[in-house]
């Protein structure tokens, strides 16, 4: 039996790391992030994407022009348009400290949107049917009383259950 040269080996003499692809890893298997990902308390990908919103919103860009001018990608410029359209100042800096993700504050907003846009659109019947359908007193407990700061009242509390 002949032993081979150690320099003829086309693979490290050191065995892998289970887990890791490259020679950079950290010694449990997975990778280091190579760039920060925050900066002075801001996501920074929630702030490249703010910033393309920003020229969409204020100087008629096109999305994915915005995106490639921000270093961002359009899903999230066109995420950070509806928050910030939205209104909703608390959770647009939710968003960009990181403490709420991007996606999620933009599908709560949408959702938002989409309510107020079908109840300005539908008639008072079904405006009513509705009431009927998910029932006054959680309609009230759920959209009307967390507005007001009142308690939930007993019988939705108990109905919910």
């Amino acid at each position: 039996m002949t032993a081979q040269p150690l320099s003829s080996s086309p693979t490290p003499a050191t065995p892998a790391v289970q887990g890791s692809s490259s020679k950079f890893g950290n010694g449990n298997g997975k990778h280091r992030r190579r760039h920060a990902r925050f900066r002075n308390g801001c996501r920074l990908a929630a702030l490249r994407a703010y910033t393309g919103a920003k020229l969409v919103i204020d100087q008629g860009v096109d999305p994915v022009e915005a995106a490639v001018m921000t270093g961002s990608c359009e899903v999230y410029v066109r995420a950070l348009v509806a928050i910030i359209k939205s209104g909703d100042t608390v959770l647009l800096n939710e968003v960009l400290s990181g403490r709420v993700p991007v996606m999620a504050a933009a599908v709560q907003v949408r959702g938002l949107a989409k309510l107020i846009k079908m109840f300005a659109t539908v008639s008072n019947k079904t405006k009513a049917m509705f009431g009927e359908k998910v029932g006054i007193d959680h309609l009230f407990d759920t959209a009307i009383a967390p507005n007001l700061g009142i308690v939930p009242s007993f019988s939705s509390a108990k109905a919910a259950e």
